[in-house]
């Protein structure tokens, strides 16, 4: 765990300096909700780096370094360079959700239980430091289908464009082979009128009978 912390926090802290960063995620959760897989990017500003004196890469060489000492981790990185921005670009392959949650101080969530699996994520620490330059694009698949969210659905996959004026998501859905709960109340009412018409009915027929036994008058 140690070498994916020290990833997450020299991100983190670089992140909260320079203010002018991009994060890319889409990651998938495995059909038992209990690992993800898939890709995260994490960029920042050339520009910023250079008048501030930060070494970018070298920073990504310390992380590359640092998961290359560390290949149980589940994570793996490469450099990331479009001449703009410049970081990691890290692959996820069934990453506990466990660990994804401590390295990220509880920033992403993923919690399940036997009907649903909920992912909430929030960067509330950038607004509260006035990194006002950033943007996160995160996409995240679920393994069977969506029934609520806050973000951009597409099938099974919820998209968030987040940034410091919506630094916050959330999204459910069902676990696989989940029950769906017994419909009590439309099915007691179903036999409750279902009771009302055949009660109905059998009096209908009994008014009947008794009509086509009374004597005739002469």
């Amino acid at each position: 765990m140690k070498p994916l912390l020290r990833l997450l926090l020299a991100v983190a802290s670089l992140l909260l300096l320079a203010g002018c960063f991009r994060v890319e995620g889409d990651l998938t959760i495995a059909p038992d909700a209990a690992t993800v897989s898939g890709e995260v990017t994490v960029a920042v500003s050339r520009a910023w780096a250079e008048e501030n004196g930060e070494d970018l890469d070298a920073m990504v060489a310390g992380i590359e370094s640092d998961l290359e000492a560390a290949p149980d981790q589940g994570v793996t990185a490469e450099p990331y360079d479009d001449g703009e921005y410049a970081g990691v670009r890290l692959t996820l392959t069934e990453t506990p959700v466990e660990r994804l949650e401590a390295a990220t101080s509880g920033a992403l969530s993923i919690i399940s239980d036997d009907q649903e699996i909920t992912v909430v994520a929030g960067l509330g620490s950038l607004a509260e430091a006035d990194a006002d330059g950033w943007e996160a694009d995160l996409s995240i698949t679920f393994p069977d289908g969506v029934t609520h969210h806050d973000g951009e659905r597409e099938g099974s996959t919820v998209t968030w464009h987040l940034d410091a004026g919506d630094s916050a998501l959330r999204a459910t859905g069902s676990m696989p082979g989940a029950q769906a709960p017994f419909p009590w109340v439309p099915v007691s009412a179903g036999l409750v009128l279902v009771s009302g018409v055949g009660f109905a009915v059998v009096q209908w027929r009994q008014r009947a009978a008794r009509s086509n036994t009374r004597p005739v008058k002469e």
